[in-house]
């Protein structure tokens, strides 16, 4: 409701109203401001309406701009887009700057090329709304050339001029390093700008990288420090005021600042009730939260939303399909479907499904999987790098190369990827593709084991039992590191804590932990537990028990059991006598470099007939070891 008016404002309002009817555009124009507003006169918005299309016919590009903007809004008069483009392109054959911006978002829809010419006039007239759209153009090659730094540019003259979209805009960029190295400050710098504005996604952004610690650094030259997240604090309610009603972004940040709990307490509801109006805008990352946030409890709807998304080309909800198709939560599993929804999402670079990917093609599509790894890796994601760098270590889809495989795990390790941090512990301690360093590998190894990692335990707990370099042996430290990998069911330290056990004069823990770890199938603790069954250690001696878990860890290639069976093969002892597969196993365990068992195969040799040692030699060559698991590497 207008205010009453004055009498100088009735005054006016009566001039105005004379030359109106007389004909000058200009009194038409001014005429219909005051029917709008109230100002000298009742609001009327009728004779508004009426008095600018009368201003309009004349020929006044402020009237055709005001005129148009009633039709593409439908504000006093119904929508009628074909209207608005036609007195916008009257407004802006006289060239009205905001008329050429206007047009050109008409022109987007159809023809990208007309729209960015249309942005492109309106910008260079300093229109900051234009600035960013021809900026928006050159950043995604919409129209026009993909560009980032005449995006860059046209994003810094809209953003000097306030337009918080902008000043957002610049600060992904400068977070990104698009067109501009990466620069943490500026990018803070930018996202506050527009946070101050109350510009939701640039809240959002503040606070996420106060969250990581980005958020209040200081820029060289600019005497300026960032606020903190509680200095940008406000109530729920004052951000559903400043919200614009109309903007679906806006919305899916303010649901996503309910959500994680971002400058006001965390809501779910109001969470939900945010992404929801979004979502009914056709917002795709609006309704794949939606989606997320409805699958947690256990809603079905949610599979509609994830598809809304996906069917938009949203990374995000492709993966959550092919995530729900692959494991069944949409009744019966159709793998097929799940792994063309992650195709889909990995085709955008999407780190998860390229992950997803690359681990399913890593069983006969290797190439694929190398490829699938690599491009999450040149993205920085720390897996990636990791899996990139087993490809190279194996020889797995690309030539074998360890100078590669410990440069990507670097990458990972040093965002503190506790796989890579052991992988690159057990190189420097094996001297296989890294200098041999036994202090860089207990440093390496210390941190994997910090962040859990049970194989980088096992091995700090054997350097501990060992001792070397510097380092005093200790027992109680290896036994601590040793149990805390087997507590996380890491079978090769439950086999250690067995050799620790039989050195402390503790035979019966020692035959415990290596029956479980054998049973579990690690080959050292078989080998161990053999023993202990041939000499009677912490149990009856045992001699069929010894051959039985002798012959499991020779299947699995440990030389010194492919001795020991030698012998029992040639003495009977467990077993009946046969010179033929003990002569077998001699012949494996000398080429394993077991020096005894070389002795014995001499001896052995000169005890068969040519048949039986043709027979031994083709029943060695025809071995073939079982998977070890216990490796450090």
């Amino acid at each position: 409701m207008s205010p009453p008016s004055s009498a100088r404002d009735k005054r006016v309002f009566a001039e105005t109203l004379k030359s109106a009817r007389i004909g000058v555009p200009e009194a038409q124009y001014e005429l219909s401001l005051m029917y709008a507003n109230g100002v000298g006169t009742a609001q009327d918005f009728e004779q508004a309406l009426a008095w600018v299309r009368k201003a309009a016919e004349r020929g006044m590009p402020a009237a055709q701009y005001l005129l148009g903007t009633r039709y593409a809004s439908g504000s006093a008069v119904e929508m009628d887009e074909t209207q608005a483009f036609a007195w916008f392109s009257k407004a802006a054959e006289q060239g009205h700057s905001r008329a050429l911006w206007r047009l050109g978002r008409l022109h987007a829809a159809q023809n990208k090329t007309l729209a960015a010419g249309c942005y492109a006039k309106a910008a260079e007239l300093g229109v900051a709304q234009a600035q960013l759209s021809l900026a928006e153009a050159y950043a995604a090659g919409d129209g026009v050339p993909q560009d980032p730094d005449r995006a860059l540019h046209w994003y810094g003259l809209a953003a000097e001029q306030g337009l918080a979209a902008a000043q957002y805009a610049l600060g992904v960029m400068h977070a990104k390093g698009q067109g501009v190295p990466e620069d943490a400050d500026e990018a803070a710098f930018w996202y506050r700008r527009a946070a101050d504005q109350d510009h939701a996604p640039a809240h959002v952004a503040l606070e996420l990288m106060d969250a990581g610690g980005e958020g209040r650094a200081r820029k060289r030259g600019r005497g300026r420090r960032a606020a903190g997240a509680v200095e940008r604090r406000r109530g729920a309610e004052r951000w559903a005021e400043v919200a614009d009603p109309g903007d679906a972004d806006g919305r899916y940040h303010l649901g996503l600042m309910h959500e994680l709990g971002l400058g006001v307490a965390p809501d779910p509801a109001r969470a939900e009730s945010w992404y929801r109006l979004a979502a009914r805008q056709d917002h795709a990352r609006a309704q794949s939260a939606l989606g997320r946030l409805l699958e947690g409890d256990g809603q079905g709807t949610a599979v509609d939303w994830y598809r809304k998304a996906a069917e938009q080309g949203d990374a995000a909800g492709q993966f959550a399909l092919g995530r729900l198709y692959s494991s069944a939560q949409l009744g019966e599993e159709d793998h097929f479907l799940g792994v063309a929804w992650y195709v889909r999402a990995a085709a955008q670079n999407d780190p998860r499904a390229l992950l997803t990917l690359g681990h399913l093609f890593s069983h006969g599509l290797e190439a694929m999987s190398v490829e699938c790894f690599k491009r999450a890796a040149e993205q920085g994601v720390a897996e990636g790098q990791y899996m990139l760098g087993q490809q190279h270590a194996l020889g797995k889809g690309v030539p074998r190369d360890l100078a590669k495989a410990f440069d990507w795990y670097r990458r990972a390790a040093d965002q503190g990827y506790a796989a890579a941090q052991s992988a690159l512990g057990a190189a420097c301690l094996s001297g296989v593709g890294l200098a041999k360093d036994f202090q860089q590998a207990l440093a390496w190894f210390l941190k994997a084991a910090e962040q859990g990692d049970a194989k980088a335990m096992w091995n700090l707990g054997a350097m501990y039992a060992s001792g070397g370099d510097g380092l005093k042996q200790d027992l109680r430290q290896a036994f601590v590191w040793c149990q805390k990998a087997a507590d996380l069911g890491f079978v090769p330290a439950q086999a250690t804590l067995g050799v620790l056990y039989a050195r402390t004069q503790n035979p019966e823990r020692a035959l415990q932990c290596w029956t479980q770890a054998a049973q579990e199938g690690d080959p050292e603790a078989q080998y161990n537990l053999a023993v202990a069954h041939a000499s009677g250690q912490g149990t009856a001696r045992d001699l069929e028990a010894a051959f039985g878990w002798f012959l499991q860890a020779a299947a699995q290639g440990i030389p010194a059991a492919q001795a020991r069976l030698g012998l029992m093969y040639a003495t009977g002892e467990g077993v009946a006598q046969d010179a033929i597969e003990a002569h077998r196993w001699f012949v494996l365990a000398s080429a394993a470099g077991d020096s005894a068992a070389r002795a014995n195969r001499n001896r052995s040799a000169a005890m068969l007939d040519p048949a039986q040692l043709k027979e031994a030699e083709r029943r060695a060559a025809d071995w073939r070891p079982a998977r070890n698991t216990s490796s450090q590497l």
